[in-house]
């Protein structure tokens, strides 16, 4: 599975190429969702995708190379829209802050649940460490941005800690809740669900850090009257 090159051999440059790999990527989803990952084959996809096979070869390896980058193109476009979403809202406290991204987060799933259903299902049978823990930290680090932009917590430690968290909760329930019940995603309650989880450790993280500053500041009085 390691020799297997999962990069595309050819980047789409022009609006024309871009068109192209735009159909082979939409044309697996599409056969993912009538057959399976396993019954999907390369020349089902340039039927579908009204592409040459010599063309598909000049694009992907593999079958493989096909799902990888259909995968990554799904993530890496909600995070796009997330950073998108915090440069809007910057400045605005971190409560109004994490709840404009989970509306951006939950709409763009809810949008085609029984795709992302089955590309998370899928991921998890080609994802190998180092893609889960290169995902994982891409979305902390999008999480950290909004914290950041809110202005509080200060401390960098915290806002590693607290945007772990964040990733983590939003990441499980969404995800999870994808897999097992793709149909509630879009569905207030779920909205209400997410946001209940998130608020609630927002709102326990921010007591604890200005707890934390204060004991910094008694710490550094006592420290001072000592001198």
């Amino acid at each position: 599975m390691a020799d297997i090159p999962l990069k595309p051999r050819r980047k789409p440059v022009q609006s024309r190429s871009r068109v192209t790999q735009n159909a082979i990527l939409d044309a697996f989803v599409r056969l993912l969702l009538e057959r399976g990952y396993a019954r999907l084959t390369i020349r089902d996809l340039v039927a579908i995708a009204g592409v040459g096979l010599g063309t598909l070869y000049e694009y992907f390896p593999n079958k493989k190379s096909i799902a990888a980058n259909c995968i990554h193109q799904r993530f890496k476009s909600v995070g796009d829209s997330m950073l998108v979403r915090i440069e809007a809202v910057r400045g605005k406290p971190l409560g109004e802050l994490v709840d404009a991204l989970l509306d951006t987060v939950v709409a763009l799933h809810a949008e085609r649940p029984e795709e992302w259903s089955a590309l998370i299902f899928l991921e998890r049978q080609i994802s190998d460490e180092q893609a889960y823990r290169t995902l994982y930290r891409h979305f902390v680090g999008i999480w950290a941005q909004a914290i950041r932009a809110s202005g509080t917590p200060n401390r960098a430690e915290l806002v590693e800690d607290m945007a772990y968290v964040l990733h983590v909760a939003v990441y499980g329930l969404l995800y999870q809740t994808l897999m097992c019940r793709p149909h509630t995603v879009g569905t207030p309650v779920f909205r209400h669900q997410l946001g209940m989880l998130v608020h609630g450790y927002v709102k326990a993280a921010q007591e604890e850090a200005v707890k934390s500053e204060f004991a910094d500041c008694n710490l550094q009085g006592i420290q001072r009257s000592s001198l």
